[in-house]
């Protein structure tokens, strides 16, 4: 593991806490989203496990929403108009 300073890590940790509220496709908490259960909790009791996360856990939070992200953006923009 690299050291990071305080500041990278922070600023890694504001980037994805809004993770532990919704997803970012489309602000909802989908059943196979691995933070599904964490989003049930208390503001409190999220924080409190984002706020335990090590750099390593947080790169790889931030890896797996990116490439969620992506795959729900394109499901999203596939999807037929319904009128």
């Amino acid at each position: 593991m690299t050291a990071t300073s305080p500041q990278t890590l922070d600023d890694l940790r504001a980037r994805l806490v809004h993770l532990v509220e919704a997803c970012p496709a489309d602000q909802c908490n989908p059943v196979d989203c691995p933070l599904f259960e964490l989003r049930q909790m208390t503001a409190h009791e999220r924080l409190g496990w984002f706020k335990a996360l090590d750099e390593d856990d947080l790169k790889y939070l931030a890896a797996y929403h990116y490439v969620c992200l992506n795959v729900r953006l394109r499901d999203l923009a596939h999807r037929p108009v319904i009128e």
